[in-house]
């Protein structure tokens, strides 16, 4: 009996810590991305497409994921948009 209230109360407590982006973030996992780095005046530096997961630096502002037309590792820092495909 103890057991399965210890194991409610984790589920319930997981549930009420992750908010709908901590739970998209666990779903867009393997899914392609879109990567566009941009200038400080707006322009456009480069574009990617990721095969599949696009993982943050831990500490660090910078981004890395395998580049779909390449295969090839890349690491990018600065202005981005990241958009799930």
């Amino acid at each position: 009996m103890k057991l399965k209230l210890a194991i409610a109360l984790l589920f319930v407590g997981f549930s009420v810590a992750c908010t709908s982006a901590h739970i998209q973030q666990w779903e867009a996992l393997g899914s392609k991305h879109k990567i566009t780095l941009y200038a400080a005046d707006g322009k456009v530096l480069g574009t990617w497409e990721s095969t599949g997961r696009v993982a943050n630096e831990g500490n660090s502002d910078g981004w890395y994921f395998k580049d779909d037309k390449t295969g090839k590792l890349i690491e990018v820092t600065g202005t981005l948009i990241i958009e799930q495909e």
